[in-house]
């Protein structure tokens, strides 16, 4: 199965998961042409083969119908010819970085919060030192190569920002003022591709007040808004459009699917339904902790994970039905030179060489075997 067939594989599905899926989604397929010149011919013939793929590109576009989130899928971009990085060579630069590295010696070389360190089985938390919120801190794995982890050790990480959070919260839990914190978030950006500044490993935790981060209050709206319009759970559906098209799976509480409007490569989700408190992030640790081996393992060098926490304590707006969500992409070759991301991902729609059909298709081999 490839994505240039969903429209085949939907003509399959009737009755209410179709109406699930329509309601979510908006696809569009189309073929884009254009006229090879002598000159080229072979040079196209060798990167491409089939010529007949390259004169007319099918070109697939899914819309998010209540997010508006979409994406492009043109499978002939990931035959582009692009400079490619050395995987050898990335360990080696990774492992000069260890000289030196202040990440390897946190408790001499990173400041500490005002609380102090938390120090997990795994992992030692610091204060940023170049804050972008005013409760910004660091997760520092034990492990200076970014990219050597395992499941277990990746739940220890998310265990170890649970506590962080609860200190934070508790802190400054007096009081409801527009300035008190209120809403967690955690994220990982891995090696330079995904905005890392510091090879050694590290996730960032922080908490902000007065309303959560644009796009996760921006999420939490659209769905409470489909609840409201159609008396459903928008993330309830959402798996459900994915298990529809054979891109979910369903392991333990997990909720996994490859998205259908990725923000870039491989994006995948995890969901913990029914469970939104930070007692739950260990548990949602493991599965992303799988995941990333499984993208490890097909490849991926660099990536980003953005965890969307519901606020632990009483706030104003409804976050009813609001689960745990780990979003997970894949951010290109980190030892490459080419950016993935460009106007289009900026400011119109992400575009995407991936198929999400070949991404869960490594899930299912790993991922499902781990449970």
């Amino acid at each position: 199965m490839h994505i240039t067939e969903i429209t085949k594989l939907l003509r399959g599905v009737k009755g209410p998961p179709r109406m699930v899926f329509d309601r979510l989604f908006d696809i569009t397929e189309y073929t884009g042409e254009l006229v090879l010149p002598e000159g080229i011919i072979n040079w196209a013939r060798t990167k491409f083969g089939d010529l007949s793929g390259v004169r007319k590109q099918q070109i697939i576009k899914i819309t998010n119908r209540v997010t508006l989130e979409g994406t492009l899928f043109n499978a002939l971009r990931a035959l582009r010819p692009l400079p490619g990085g050395d995987p050898a060579g990335l360990d080696r630069v990774i492992e000069e970085h260890q000289s030196g590295c202040a990440f390897c010696k946190p408790d001499e070389k990173t400041p500490a919060d005002a609380f102090g360190r938390l120090v997990g089985a795994n992992a030692i938390t610091a204060s940023n030192v170049a804050k972008y919120d005013r409760w910004h801190s660091l997760i520092i794995p034990n492990e200076h190569h970014p990219l050597r982890f395992e499941p277990e050790q990746v739940a220890d990480y998310f265990s170890l920002a649970e506590k962080w959070f609860e200190v934070v919260l508790e802190q400054h839990a007096v009081g409801q003022t527009q300035k008190q914190p209120r809403y967690p978030f955690l994220m990982w950006n891995c090696l330079w591709p995904a905005g890392s500044s510091v090879v050694h490993g590290h996730l960032q935790v922080t908490v902000t007040p007065g309303m959560h981060y644009p796009k996760v209050e921006r999420l939490r709206r659209d769905a409470a808004a489909y609840r409201q319009q159609h008396g459903e759970n928008y993330f309830e559906d959402l798996f459900l459009a994915h298990r529809v098209a054979g891109l979910a799976l369903k392991e333990g509480d997990a909720r996994i699917f490859v998205s259908l409007t990725p923000i870039k490569e491989k994006e995948i989700w995890v969901l913990l339904p029914g469970k939104s408190g930070l007692e739950h992030l260990a548990e949602l640790g493991l599965w992303v902790g799988r995941v990333l081996t499984s993208l490890r393992a097909n490849g991926t060098s660099s990536f980003n994970v953005a965890v969307y926490i519901p606020p632990p304590g009483p706030v104003p707006e409804d976050w009813d039905g609001f689960p745990l969500i780990a979003r997970v992409v894949d951010r290109g070759d980190a030892a490459g030179r080419t950016a993935d991301m460009g106007g289009m991902e900026l400011y119109a729609a992400s575009v995407v060489s991936t198929d999400p059909f070949q991404v869960i298709h490594q899930l299912r081999m790993q991922v499902g075997d781990a449970s």
